[in-house]
């Protein structure tokens, strides 16, 4: 190995170490229980997990674990994780995988450290951000909450072309008013890559839930400024076209309806292929 490659490598880690919230060992998921007694009731509200992380955030790995462990325990159909890249530490050096994103970056608001997360684009510190070990409690409160919306996403995926376009339905399901955005976010699972663990790098490690970007913008577009009945029903459609660098068999859309102040209302999901 060349000397330069070696005084990255060290670098990389040294910034790592500087630049990440640390995780206590000892720290291990507790039972969920937001109203006092009985598990997590409530219809089919989902919750949106963002989790901001770093391929050089020594500590990214076992936040993300804590997360993934949090949507098994409450229903991987009620509860989705996206890892999205953003800030210093997922800047790409050397071997480091690139998975910056605009969107990213911008929901990760030049805040200073990972891992770091939001539920629903709600939390409770630090602006629009969690701490992996304040993370259980909102969820599960969350999935209580009463659903506003049905929204359903369709993929139409061309293997040749690579041309992507996504469809998605809303139904209201209470009479509310305001603004209302839909977001469609790209999303690979099962990346192969470097990163940096307490153990040192990780050559092969594997990225879950890696954000790769939006079809239609950090905020999405609007579909609805006014009043609506329940049962109303709003439609979106965008395009776009996957990158030759993505494994489209790993690849799914996750598509989120927000009120006017960003709180993620729904979630679904759909593979492309």
């Amino acid at each position: 190995m060349k000397k330069t490659s070696i005084i990255t490598i060290m670098a990389a880690l040294l910034i790592a170490l500087v630049g990440c919230d640390k995780i206590d060992p000892d720290n291990t998921l507790k039972p969920v229980n937001p109203t006092g007694g009985g598990d997590v009731e409530g219809g089919n509200k989902t919750v949106l997990i963002k989790d901001f992380t770093g391929a050089r955030c020594v500590n990214c790995p076992a936040a993300a674990e804590t997360a993934h462990a949090l949507q098994h325990q409450l229903g991987e159909d009620r509860v989705f994780v996206m890892s999205v890249h953003a800030g210093g530490l997922a800047q790409p050096a050397g071997q480091f995988p690139d998975f910056l994103t605009e969107e990213g970056t911008a929901w990760y608001n030049n805040h200073d450290s990972n891992p770091l997360f939001s539920v629903d684009n709600v939390s409770l510190t630090d602006g629009n951000t969690l701490y992996v070990d304040q993370i259980d409690a909102p969820v599960a409160a969350a999935l209580t909450e009463e659903q506003s919306f049905e929204i359903e996403p369709t993929v139409a995926f061309d293997e040749t072309s690579r041309d992507l376009t996504v469809n998605v339905s809303l139904v209201s399901l209470v009479q509310q008013s305001g603004q209302f955005n839909v977001t469609v976010c790209l999303v690979e699972d099962n990346i192969i890559g470097w990163q940096i663990t307490p153990e040192g790098i990780n050559r092969e490690y594997v990225f879950r839930n890696v954000f790769r970007g939006t079809l239609n913008g950090a905020n999405g577009e609007m579909v609805s400024d006014g009043d609506l009945a329940p049962q109303a029903e709003l439609s979106c459609s965008c395009t776009g076209t996957l990158s030759p660098d993505f494994n489209a068999d790993e690849c799914y859309v996750l598509a989120y309806v927000s009120g006017a102040n960003g709180k993620i209302l729904q979630t679904a999901m759909k593979k492309v292929k």
